[in-house]
């Protein structure tokens, strides 16, 4: 037990519906005897005597387990649990198991069990409670067997909520602000002729009105945010996740192809939903304090791929989800370096590279990263972003995304330059034709800012296009490189497999087939006047912009599908028997259909470096 605040826990309640429906006087009868727990990471609580109570999570999250550690329900900051306790003596055995490390406010059985007598809204908020725990509890013992990943497929209508709270363009903030407030809602839909027009969130009164001193008269067209990312009903739990980490928004409407809005779904309800999903991993990471407990929260990432390969996601939207994840964990380990060292003395720009960059990262993959800096640093500077850094490259290591063996790393002080100097070095490789040149190229080429201001980047990726645009020897040059590695494929259509070494006889598909198509497109998406990073992008914007016919890029985007797809599974095989992420196969283990159809997918890639060297090396020996 530790010390408690009770004007703390007053203000804290407040606002959280069903205590905020208690009068002052009631508020103050139930926090009688109130004490505060510190429950510990995997910690079980005992609900049991004078602890057989309702407890209120402060801060962090909890599991409700049955007896055999089947999941029930997820709850965090604002929720509670011991209701069945409480009210029915717990007759099915339900347990509470700390997610992380969480401070909890205990009620005192009897001042809570008079105030839920005396307060009809109050009893009925938690009966509710108890139910749809019970609810719960019928649907998890069915599927105790079933794996949480299986959760993943499930369709968004069975958890979105259908009883929508709706508003008109032309009402006031404070007369939704009053209909959210009845309806115990976070948010609220704006309509107009029946069609989704808008939504408001808490988040919108509080920065748009509270923050800025507005009125309450404002009209709700003025703060609302026009257009809202959306999803129709046929969307499946993860393309919400996913989309929805990657947007930052914490409410997502459904709506039907008419744009009417039948659903809304909210980060608690997925919450709720998922044993372990990209946004629960996502909001544990930005709750920790420390790399270590960031480490240990992150022992959990290689069960997350794995559950998404086996659901079938599509191989792309699988890596955006990792690179959703990446981004999101090398950003916190950014905040935890900046809390370390103190404020940076200059604007800076994290970088990321390959395949980070790309949004195709899989089982294993490294870092490859840099640092772009708002002017050139003096000594004392210059050994703070060496320190910040290598606490950087480090924490991301510890943390599961491994060092790179090349060192292509914001640790090295080679890769942290001004944007003046990113230019320079981006133009000295694109006028070479050296080797090394080429392979920078392959691998820096593909950028993106993960933390900071994107303009300098944007400015930098629009020099290395104009470079690009004047110097058609580097193209050449650049395919000669990237169509120097040709699929394994022999004279009769025969697998050509490793040699010798630890992969005797088998095929590798990463270096043997996916790099072939990254740089087949990177080809194409540096020849392009607009910028892409993603593979499929650039291959989808050479379509647009007449590069590459329409049946050539499907044909190549069909090939990088079923490579990435086979890659993940072969991977997950051997990170689960090993421990160790392989992307190498041994042919013998596919059938003779999935051997056909792989080397037909060979063949496609043969195909367009064909097609690529006739457009980019014609007129070059």
């Amino acid at each position: 037990m530790a010390a408690i605040d009770i004007p703390e826990v007053h203000k804290f309640i407040e606002s959280i519906p069903p205590f905020s429906s208690l009068t002052l006087l009631e508020r103050k009868h139930l926090l009688t005897g109130v004490t505060m727990l510190y429950v510990r990471q995997g910690q079980t609580l005992i609900l049991k005597g004078d602890a057989a109570t309702v407890h209120l999570i402060r801060r962090g999250a909890c599991e409700i387990r049955t007896p055999k550690g089947g999941l029930v329900d997820q709850i965090a900051d604002g929720e509670c649990f011991g209701v069945s306790s409480v009210m029915a003596q717990n007759p099915d055995g339900l347990q509470v198991v700390a997610m992380e490390d969480s401070l909890v406010y205990r009620f005192d059985k009897a001042h809570f069990m008079e105030t839920l007598e005396k307060s009809d809204a109050f009893g009925l908020f938690f009966e509710h409670t108890r139910h749809n725990r019970l609810r719960k509890l019928s649907r998890s013992q069915r599927n105790e067997l079933a794996s949480p990943a299986l959760q993943l497929s499930t369709p968004v209508t069975h958890i979105m909520t259908r009883q929508l709270i709706l508003a008109m363009p032309e009402e006031t903030v404070q007369t939704i602000a009053m209909r959210m407030t009845e309806a115990r809602v976070s948010s609220i839909l704006v309509v107009e002729e029946e069609r989704l027009l808008g939504i408001v969130t808490d988040r919108d009164l509080r920065s748009r009105i509270l923050a800025l001193g507005g009125s309450s008269d404002t009209l709700v067209r003025d703060i609302m945010t026009l257009h809202p990312v959306s999803l129709t009903p046929d969307a499946l739990v993860m393309q919400a996740q996913t989309l929805m980490s990657e947007s930052n928004i914490h409410h997502l409407p459904i709506v039907d192809e008419q744009q009417r809005a039948v659903g809304m779904l909210t980060a608690a309800d997925l919450l709720r939903h998922q044993e372990l999903s990209p946004l629960l991993l996502i909001n544990q990471i930005h709750r920790q304090h420390a790399l270590d407990s960031l480490a240990n929260v992150c022992k959990q990432w290689p069960t997350l791929i794995i559950n998404l390969i086996v659901t079938d996601m599509k191989p792309a939207d699988v890596g955006k989800v990792i690179a959703t994840v990446s981004d999101n964990l090398t950003r916190r380990v950014i905040e935890l370096a900046l809390e370390k060292f103190g404020p940076a003395p200059m604007a800076f720009q994290f970088l990321v590279f390959g395949s980070q960059a790309r949004r195709d990262q899989s089982l294993g993959s490294d870092q490859d990263n840099g640092l772009m800096l708002e002017r050139e640093p003096t000594a004392t500077e210059s050994q703070y972003f060496a320190d910040l850094a290598e606490f950087i490259c480090q924490g991301l290591a510890l943390c599961g995304i491994r060092l790179c063996p090349g060192n292509i790393m914001a640790s090295n002080p080679e890769w942290r330059k001004t944007e003046a100097g990113w230019r320079q070095v981006f133009s000295a490789w694109i006028k070479s034709g050296a080797p090394s040149a080429l392979l920078h190229a392959s691998i820096f080429f593909d950028i993106r800012c993960v933390y900071g201001s994107e303009a300098p980047v944007d400015a930098l990726i629009a020099s290395m296009q104009r470079d690009i645009q004047k110097n058609s020897v580097f193209l050449a040059t650049l395919t000669r490189t990237a169509l120097a590695t040709k699929p394994p494929l022999g004279f009769f259509r025969h697998f050509l497999l490793e040699s010798s070494g630890e992969h005797k006889h088998q095929l590798d598909l990463k270096h043997q087939g996916l790099a072939l198509i990254n740089d087949l497109a990177r080809l194409y998406g540096l020849s392009c006047q607009t910028y892409r990073v993603a593979t499929l992008d650039r291959i989808e914007q050479a379509i647009r912009e007449k590069l590459i016919s329409t049946d050539t890029a499907r044909n190549l985007i069909d090939a990088w599908d079923k490579l990435n797809g086979l890659r993940l599974e072969v991977q997950s095989q051997h990170w689960q028997s090993t421990g160790k992420a392989s992307a190498y196969l041994d042919p013998k283990n596919l059938s003779s259909l999935e051997r056909k159809h792989l080397k037909t997918t060979f063949s496609i890639i043969s195909d367009v470096q064909d097609v690529a060297q006739q457009r980019f090396l014609r007129g070059y020996s």
